[in-house]
């Protein structure tokens, strides 16, 4: 080995043709002139350590900028949000009704009363109803009250039922009945497990 490095022979060998010792002959002189490769210094051997907050603002960074953009939208949306909440509560706070009836406790809940709003034939052929009842007691899981019409004294037909979490609750349902075809309307308690009707708990005295 000469004091330069390593003679090509050295390094590869003379059983190679003469063209390809040719050109590992130039490669080899010039990796020879270029010397050897500079020594890493001690302060590069470890990676610098950086704080979270700079690793997230150089990730930050990064992203596009639209920032401003996003913020608009958002309070767009919002601002969408509110009048579409404030025409869907005022839609739902308004009921007009053509016709409302009252009704009045049964022996069996002397303190209870209601009224049944009647509105409009819909387009679809259902009559909307918005019942309001007080003085009704909170009933065990799987029992419920139903509005029924009558005919005499007889519950024939059910027009929606309802739960009460405090002593009144205004409920809002949809039947397809002729009303005036019926004599008036009764609240009676479904109890779970039972397949007869429970206690009429409120009635009405007169047709719509």
């Amino acid at each position: 080995m000469s004091e330069h490095g390593p003679d090509l022979n050295e390094l590869v060998g003379g059983d190679i043709p003469a063209h390809e010792r040719e050109r590992l002959q130039r490669a080899h002189e010039y990796l020879l002139a270029a010397g050897p490769l500079p020594e890493l210094p001690p302060s590069l051997e470890q990676p610098p350590l950086v704080e979270d907050h700079h690793e997230q603002s150089a990730a930050f960074a990064l992203l596009p900028r639209r920032s401003g953009r996003i913020m608009t939208l958002a309070a767009g949306f919002a601002a969408m949000t509110l009048v579409i909440g404030y025409v869907i509560g005022h839609h739902r706070a308004s009921f007009d009704e053509v016709q409302a009836v009252e009704m009045h406790g049964t022996a069996q809940a002397p303190q209870a009363a209601g009224v049944i709003k009647v509105a409009e034939r819909d387009a679809d052929g259902n009559f909307p109803l918005e019942v309001s009842v007080n003085g009704l007691r909170p009933l065990p899981r799987g029992s419920y009250y139903v509005l029924y019409l009558n005919k005499g004294k007889r519950p024939v037909a059910i027009c929606g039922s309802f739960l009460v979490q405090e002593s009144a609750t205004t409920v809002r349902m949809s039947a397809p009945y002729d009303f005036h075809k019926f004599s008036g309307w009764t609240v009676s308690v479904y109890n779970a497990g039972e397949r007869k009707r429970g206690p009429t708990l409120l009635a009405t005295g007169t047709a719509v």
